[in-house]
């Protein structure tokens, strides 16, 4: 599913709602959300799952050489999704089905 088809589903569901309000609406979602992250929140959508970032600080070794002048150390993001149990399930369920 890409952004327009997210949008035009959204909007069939609140039909008091303009396709151009919802996505405003889901702008503003993912521009919240996306603060969040940067910030090292945890995003926890109830019945989806919780979206997170796990910073990882690499030392010198190797070969990683840091710089003796090097202001930051050198990081590596993970960018973690894990599901909820029911979504889980769900997904679990319907690719049994499709096999």
């Amino acid at each position: 599913m890409n952004h327009r088809q997210a949008v035009q589903a959204v909007a069939k569901r609140f039909p008091d709602l303009t396709q151009h309000q919802v996505e405003d609406i889901l702008a503003v979602l993912v521009e919240v959300w996306s603060g969040a992250l940067a910030k090292s929140e945890e995003v926890v959508i109830r019945d989806f799952g919780t979206l997170g970032i796990e910073v990882q600080e690499l030392r010198s070794s190797g070969v990683i050489r840091m710089r003796s002048d090097a202001p930051d150390k050198l990081k590596r993001l993970y960018f973690r999704f894990r599901p909820s149990p029911g979504m889980r399930s769900l997904v679990e369920r319907k690719v049994k089905e499709q096999a």
